[in-house]
């Protein structure tokens, strides 16, 4: 064999082994992009329903909801305090594993919502240590609680921010 005939074929070779590098890197290329494109399409949607979950948590825990789920003629005050926060209580437990899709400052908001509204709960209790069960549904009902609405807004920023990434 000649020089040139050598040279040919180290060029062939040479070649070749270019052609699968660039081959096999395309298809790494594609199959990460493919891997991202599914993980999008399946955390989307969770993020979303997770989202959803947390305000209608929220909306669950609003005192004129609240106390109209829980209270019933007849009830005494004490069973009247534990039912409201156990409810609130049971509400959030049942939207755990929503801390998984949204952001820490969303979930603190959450967390600092139930806290005051269970604080609030408490405090009205003991303000009005003589009021019967009826007056104090109708007392906790009337309270206002603007963390919520905050909340509220702040989880639809997230949501939106998700939703125009996506």
């Amino acid at each position: 064999m000649t020089p040139i005939n050598w040279i040919l074929i180290g060029l062939i070779v040479v070649m070749t082994i270019i052609g699968f590098f660039f081959l096999f890197n395309n298809k790494n290329d594609n199959q990460s992009g493919t891997g991202k494109k599914r993980h999008s399409d399946v955390v989307t949607p969770l993020k979303i329903q997770a989202y959803e979950r947390l305000v209608l948590y929220l909306e669950r825990i609003r005192y004129t909801v609240l106390v109209k789920r829980v209270f019933m003629p007849g009830m005494s005050r004490t069973d009247l305090q534990f039912a409201l926060i156990q409810n609130v209580q049971d509400e959030l437990e049942h939207n755990l594993a929503q801390r998984l899709y949204v952001s820490e400052p969303t979930w603190f908001n959450i967390i600092i919502v139930r806290d005051e509204v269970l604080k609030s709960i408490n405090a009205a209790f003991d303000e009005n240590a003589n009021t019967d069960a009826a007056m104090m549904a109708q007392i906790i009902a009337s309270m206002d609680n603007s963390l919520i609405d905050k909340a509220v807004i702040a989880i639809k920023k997230e949501f939106n921010t998700v939703c125009y990434e996506s």
